[in-house]
C-alpha cells in the first residue's frame, strides 16, 4: 500500500506542468507555485457603483454582499458607537461626558471630529504601538535561561509610540528599523535622526541566548538570532513565511533553501552598539568638551594612586592623607562628569563573515557562501552604482511603491485592528498555506489608496472606521438568521463582529474606570509586584548576577498604575492577570490575539489582588452618593458601562445594596461581559 501511493505521488510530480522556463533559477516544482495571488501587481478596479453609498469600503461590501443574497445590518445606537470607537482607535473605554456630549451633538459630523481627535491623541499612539510591538516579538529582556534585563531596551518601544503619534509614512517606518543607523550620520544632528538610530533596536529585540559562551556554542546563538530576524522581517513587513526553507525548499511556497540565506545576508553586519551614544552631535560636544579636564584629572590622579600604591609598602600618615586626597578628587571629578546617552541600537559591520547556506539549517554545516539578494520569485531590482549598503537595499525594495506584499499586509493588519480579523485572516502569511482574501479588490484598493496618500496608517484607519461597514450593528437584525445560515463567521460582514478586550486593554479599562490611571510619558519600564510562588519558581530569578539583571525589582507603587504597555516585559515571566487573559509570549512575532474563555479569567476577576483594588476604588467613585442610592447606581452604570441602568437592573442594584458593600457591586459590573466585551 505504501509502495503503492509512492508511486502516485511521484508519478503526480512528473506530470505537474513546468511553468520555470529555461534558465529559470526557481526548481520547476517551486516555480509551479509562482501564480500566487499576493505576488501578482495591486489590482486597479475602481469600487463599484453604489445607489447607496459614496463609501468606497462599504461600495466593495455591500457590492459581495449583493452578490450573495444579503444586506448589512443597520447602524448601531451612538453609545455603542463611541464605546467602540474609543476602544478601536485607544483601547479605552470613553468617559460618561464624552458619551453624552456625543448623544446631545445633533451635528451628522460629530463622529468624524471624534474620529479625528482620538486617532492624533497619545492614547491612540500607545495602543496602536502595542500591536507593533506585537509583532516584532518586543522584550525588555533577552529570553532563555538567564533572561537578562535589557536597561535600554525600552527606548524602542517609546520610538514606536512617538512614530504612531506623529502619523510617521510607513514606508519610513519600515527603512528606519531595517536600517536607521545606514540612512543617518553619526552623530545625529537632530531628534528625527535620533529616532532613526533607535530604531535599529528592531534587529536586536529578538531573543538572544548570552548562555552559550559557556558551552562555546555563541556560533549556534547567532545562527539562531539570524534565522528569528531573517523570518520576523520577512513575516512582519511581507507576509512571507520563511521558516520552512531554512532547511530546504520551501514545501508550499515558490521559496528555495538559498533563498533564505540571501535573504539573511542583508543582516550579516548587524552589530549590538550598546557603546554608541544617541545624544544630538551639539550635546556630545557639548559633553565632550565639559568631560575632558574632567577625564584628565581623573587619568592624572589615578596614575598618581598607582604610584603611590606601588612605592608605599608601608603606608605613613602623610602616604595614607594623599592616598584619601587623591581618591576625593577622583571622585569628586567623577561625579561632575555629564553622562552620554546610550540605547539599545545596532551598526553595520562592513567586514563580517559572509553568510553561508546551512545545510538542514545546522549552524554546524555550513556549505556554499551566499550575497545578499532577494527571493528569487520577485523581479530582482536593477544594479546601481554605487550600489546601496545591504540592509538599505532590502528597505528599499520592501517600500518601493509597485511591491505586490508591503501594502497589502499591513492594510490587512489594520483592517484586523478595527474588525478583528483581516480581509486575509493569517495577516502573516499571504502565502499557498495561508487563507486568500475575502474581498481581494477591496485590499488592493485599499493598499493602492495607501501609498497614494503617503503611507499614512491613520489615513487608512480613519477611512476604516467611518465607514458605514464598521459602524453597523452586532446585534440580532431582521436578516440575522438567514445570514448566518449563509454566513456564519461573518466573512462578508454583514454586522460587526463583537471581540473581548485584549489584556492590556482590560487591565487598562480597569485602571482607568476605577480613577487610578496614571499617564506615562514613557521611560524605563515599571516593574510591578509579582506573587512569591512566581518569584520563587522561576530559575534566573533564583541565579541572579552581581549586575542584578536576572531578579525582578519591584518599583514604587505609585508607579504602578500606568498603562500596560509601560509594565516590564520579561520573556521568562509574564504578569499571571495579563497570563490569564491570553497575553502572548514575545518570542515570537504574534500576528494575532488569541481569545480563550477559561474559569480562571472569571476568578481572577472576582478575586485577584489587582481586580480587588480595583473595585475598592471603583466602589469609592459611585458611593460618593452615599444618602442618594439611586444616584449611586446610575453613577457605577455610568463609569463602567457609559449607560443608564434600566428600571429592572436599577431595582436589582438596590436590593443588592441592602446587603452587600458598594466593592461587591463594583465586582460585579466589572465581570458583566458587557464590561469586557467590544460590541
Amino acid at each position: 500500500m505504501h509502495a503503492a501511493i509512492l508511486v502516485s505521488l511521484l508519478a503526480a510530480f512528473a506530470s505537474a506542468p513546468l511553468l520555470a522556463a529555461p534558465g529559470d533559477p526557481l526548481p520547476p516544482l517551486v516555480a509551479n507555485r509562482r501564480n500566487l495571488w499576493s505576488l501578482q501587481p495591486l489590482a486597479t478596479s475602481p469600487p463599484p457603483e453604489s445607489p447607496t453609498t459614496t463609501h468606497p469600503v462599504d461600495a466593495f461590501i455591500r457590492n459581495r454582499l449583493q452578490k450573495e443574497g444579503l444586506g448589512p445590518s443597520p447602524p448601531a445606537d451612538p453609545r455603542t458607537l463611541v464605546r467602540r470607537l474609543h476602544f478601536i482607535l485607544t483601547g479605552l473605554p470613553p468617559s460618561p461626558e464624552s458619551v453624552a456630549s456625543f448623544a446631545a451633538n445633533p451635528d451628522p459630523d460629530a463622529l468624524d471630529a471624534l474620529t479625528d481627535q482620538l486617532l492624533a491623541s497619545h492614547t491612540s499612539a500607545e495602543h496602536l504601538a502595542r500591536f507593533w510591538l506585537d509583532l516584532v516579538r518586543y522584550s525588555d529582556s533577552n529570553g532563555f535561561d538567564w533572561d537578562e534585563f535589557r536597561p535600554s531596551a525600552w527606548r524602542f518601544r517609546d520610538y514606536v509610540i512617538r512614530s504612531f503619534l506623529a502619523d510617521k509614512p510607513y514606508n519610513q517606518f519600515i527603512r528606519e528599523q531595517l536600517a536607521g543607523d545606514e540612512l543617518v550620520p553619526n552623530p545625529p544632528a537632530a531628534p528625527a535622526q535620533q529616532d532613526a538610530l533607535i530604531a535599529t533596536g528592531f534587529l536586536r529585540i529578538g531573543p538572544w541566548d548570552n548562555s552559550s559562551k559557556l558551552f562555546n556554542e555563541q556560533h549556534k546563538a547567532t545562527a539562531a538570532h539570524m534565522a528569528d530576524l531573517t523570518e520576523t522581517s520577512a513575516s512582519v513587513f511581507l507576509g512571507i513565511t520563511m521558516s520552512c526553507c531554512r532547511c530546504h525548499d520551501h514545501k508550499t511556497e515558490p521559496l528555495t533553501h538559498e533563498d533564505h540565506y540571501r535573504f539573511r545576508a542583508h543582516f550579516a553586519g548587524v552589530t549590538p552598539r550598546d557603546d554608541l551614544p544617541i545624544d544630538l552631535a551639539p550635546q556630545q560636544l557639548a559633553i565632550r568638551k565639559h568631560n575632558a579636564p574632567l577625564e584628565s584629572s581623573i587619568a592624572a590622579a589615578e596614575k598618581e594612586l598607582a604610584a603611590l600604591t606601588k612605592k608605599s609598602s608601608r603606608p605613613s600618615k602623610a602616604t595614607e592623607a594623599t592616598r584619601k586626597r587623591l581618591e576625593s578628587r577622583i571622585a569628586s571629578a567623577k561625579a561632575s562628569l555629564k553622562p552620554l546617552t546610550f540605547a539599545f541600537i545596532a551598526s553595520e559591520n562592513p567586514n563580517a563573515e559572509p553568510i553561508h547556506v546551512l545545510r538542514q539549517g545546522d549552524a554546524d554545516h555550513p556549505e556554499s557562501p551566499v550575497t545578499h539578494g532577494i527571493p528569487v520569485v520577485f523581479p530582482q531590482p536593477p544594479p546601481t552604482d554605487p550600489a546601496p549598503a545591504r540592509r538599505s537595499a532590502l528597505a528599499s525594495w520592501i517600500t518601493t511603491p509597485d511591491h505586490p506584499l508591503t501594502a497589502r499586509v499591513i492594510v490587512n493588519r489594520l483592517w484586523q485592528l478595527c474588525f478583528n480579523a483581516g480581509l486575509v485572516t493569517t495577516p502573516s502569511d499571504f502565502g499557498h498555506s495561508g487563507s486568500p482574501p475575502s474581498h481581494p479588490e477591496l485590499l488592493d484598493w485599499l493598499a493602492r489608496d495607501l501609498i497614494a496618500h503617503q503611507w499614512s496608517l491613520r489615513h487608512t484607519l480613519r477611512l476604516l472606521v467611518t465607514s458605514s461597514t464598521w459602524r453597523q450593528s452586532s446585534t440580532d437584525s431582521p436578516n440575522t438568521k438567514s445570514a448566518i445560515a449563509r454566513d456564519a463567521s461573518n466573512r462578508l460582514l454583514w454586522r460587526f463582529s463583537p471581540q473581548r478586550l485584549t489584556a492590556e486593554m482590560l487591565r487598562d479599562s480597569l485602571l482607568a474606570v476605577s480613577g487610578t490611571l496614571k499617564p506615562s510619558d514613557g521611560g524605563p519600564p515599571v516593574w510591578p509586584p509579582l506573587p512569591d510562588d512566581v518569584l520563587k519558581a522561576n530559575p534566573a530569578f533564583l541565579d541572579d548576577n552581581p549586575e542584578k539583571t536576572k531578579g525582578w525589582y519591584p518599583s514604587p507603587p505609585e508607579l504602578h498604575n500606568v498603562r500596560s504597555i509601560y509594565l516590564v516585559q520579561k520573556r521568562s515571566v509574564r504578569l499571571p492577570f495579563m497570563e490569564t487573559f491570553d497575553q502572548p509570549d514575545n518570542f515570537s512575532s504574534c500576528e494575532r490575539r488569541q481569545t480563550s474563555t477559561a474559569a480562571p479569567q472569571a476568578l481572577t476577576l472576582l478575586n485577584s489582588d489587582f481586580a480587588t483594588s480595583a473595585a475598592t476604588a471603583f466602589a469609592a467613585r459611585f458611593s460618593s452618593h452615599k444618602e442618594d442610592t439611586p444616584a449611586a447606581i446610575r453613577a457605577a452604570w455610568q463609569l463602567a458601562l457609559q449607560r443608564d441602568p434600566t428600571p429592572q437592573e436599577s431595582a436589582i442594584a438596590t436590593r443588592f445594596l441592602a446587603d452587600h458593600r458598594p466593592e461587591d457591586l463594583a465586582r460585579v459590573l466589572l465581570n458583566l461581559n458587557e464590561f469586557i466585551y467590544i460590541d
